[in-house]
């Protein structure tokens, strides 16, 4: 069957054919303009599909690499610091030994002791080092300053025991500092519970009494209101007694207030909001939350009815054995029937070495002082001990403890506790390069990290590479061969159609 091609269906098929090498021929000049294979999603959508899943890989495995040069700093700053304050305590030491000899004389020993405020000031300068305005020793607390002297000669930390992580690859964060109350004073971080009461959160700052409002995410509202004596138990009992959909509890982690919003219906957020306190804000739960609220860190203080299984965040503590030197007198104690802290009191203050235990003014270590004005009492672990260390009387753990006696032997010219003192500024070295070594470790597995990831930058663009990159010599071949069907096809075309006066006339 013979069909009859009309100059129209020529004209249409040959301007298609023309059009479509000419498009051809566009993409082909545009992938060697601009290097890149895909220039639009319809060029290759599984392409560009992939080639968005390597570059949000390679964007988030530098943004890694910055948290590990940008917290470097960190690691660096605090290495010397704990370098310099083991220099402190290595001379301190030196000072202790000189003051024992056979030339030393209590007018030497003023002499030493001023050495030792120097010592004590420089210590305490250091611990306060901030990197970018940032504490390095107030664990997560690094706003603001982590220790202090008081003039009784009592040391504060207002730090706390958490470390400060950053993310250096995926799913993994890595602590870049070692809290004060690791290395320089003991922290006994009572959990949160609730029999505390609310005057003892906040470090001992309490809870101002007043009224805030919690809003559910379906809109409904309520007014709670706390009274001063209240404990953390009345806080939670008002909240869940207030008909609104929200469950008050105490966090998992121990530490602040959790709000669990239970609202079938989503018209909002969960607010809380002040009625013209800081009630909310004092109890760690001001603010709007999508979905459940976990407060703030409370920080509770230690009191003598707080449990010992309470204290290290709730891990609690395993007490056995202390050292007490005080003058001529000198003896073990066990504190391993102890159940409150207020049951250590006791021990230590009826253990007839003329001393008084108490709690410290921040609520979180203890404190032991003689009661006679000639000599010093030094508290320490027997070896293989940590019970003086981790109640903050003394121990490795305790330098500033440590140094603040040793200057108080000095002061009173007491040999015993010059000879007492030690095995604690010897323990306290040990701790500091325990501190450096554990930093060297994050220091170390930063450094792999970051190694790790410069090879994987590499490699994820290798693939995205082969994915949007132009082959150029293949591009140029493919050009070039466009450019041959194109002139190939005008110059068909221009002699199959070849318009006359008899075409007009069909």
């Amino acid at each position: 069957m013979v069909f009859r091609v009309t100059n129209q269906l020529m004209q249409r098929n040959s301007l298609q054919n023309i059009f479509r090498i000419t498009e051809d021929l566009f993409r082909t000049q545009q992938e060697i303009a601009s290097g890149q294979r895909i220039n639009k999603l319809s060029d290759d959508p599984a392409g560009v599909r992939d080639s968005l899943e390597l570059k949000t890989s390679i964007e988030e495995t530098r943004q890694f690499n910055r948290n590990i040069d940008f917290n470097r700093l960190f690691i660096n700053t605090g290495d010397a610091v704990l370098g310099g304050v083991t220099n402190n305590l290595v001379r301190a030491r030196e000072l202790a030994i000189d003051q024992l000899g056979a030339d030393s004389t209590a007018e030497t020993r003023q002499f030493a002791k001023s050495e030792i405020e120097q010592i004590i000031a420089s210590t305490l300068e250091e611990a306060n080092t901030t990197v970018n305005n940032q504490f390095i020793f107030g664990g997560t607390n690094n706003r603001t300053s982590p220790f202090n002297i008081t003039n009784s000669d009592e040391i504060q930390y207002f730090g706390n025991s958490q470390r400060f992580e950053v993310p250096i690859s995926r799913g993994f964060n890595l602590a870049v500092n070692r809290a004060g109350s690791e290395v320089f004073v003991a922290d006994l971080n009572p959990a949160l519970t609730g029999a505390v009461a609310l005057a003892d959160l906040n470090g001992g700052s309490g809870v101002a009494a007043g009224s805030f409002a919690i809003t559910d995410r379906s809109g409904t509202s309520a007014t709670i209101t706390v009274s001063a004596g209240n404990t953390v138990n009345d806080v939670i009992a008002a909240i869940n007694a207030s008909g609104i959909n929200v469950t008050a509890s105490i966090a998992g982690n121990g530490q602040g207030l959790q709000l669990t919003d239970s609202s079938g219906v989503i018209n909002g957020t969960l607010t809380v909001s002040e009625l013209g306190g800081t009630t909310a804000a004092d109890l760690g739960i001001l603010g709007r939350r999508d979905g459940n609220f976990t407060g703030l860190n409370l920080n509770p203080r230690a009191t003598a009815s707080t449990l010992i299984s309470d204290l290290n965040g709730g891990a609690g503590l395993s007490l056995g054995d202390i050292n007490i030197v005080n003058g001529a007198a000198s003896g073990t104690i066990s504190l391993s029937s102890a159940t409150t802290v207020g049951d250590v009191l006791t021990l230590i203050n009826g253990s007839g070495f003329n001393v008084t235990a108490s709690i410290n003014s921040l609520g979180n270590g203890l404190r032991v002082i003689s009661n006679s004005a000639t000599t010093t009492a030094v508290i320490s672990d027997p070896t293989g001990g940590t019970t003086a260390s981790d109640l903050g009387i003394g121990g490795g753990k305790n330098v500033f403890t440590t140094l603040l006696t040793l200057k108080e032997a000095l002061d009173k010219n007491d040999q015993f506790a010059l000879t007492a003192l030690l095995d604690n500024l010897k323990e306290g070295e040990t701790t500091l390069g325990e501190g450096r070594a554990g930093l060297g470790g994050v220091f170390r597995r930063m450094e792999d990290a970051q190694e790790f990831h410069d090879q994987d930058v590499v490699n994820l663009n290798e693939q995205l590479s082969n994915i949007i990159d132009t082959d150029l010599v293949e591009s140029a071949s493919n050009l070039a061969q466009l450019e041959i069907a194109l002139n190939a096809t005008l110059s068909t075309t221009a002699r199959i159609i070849q318009p006359s006066l008899l075409n007009f006339l069909q």
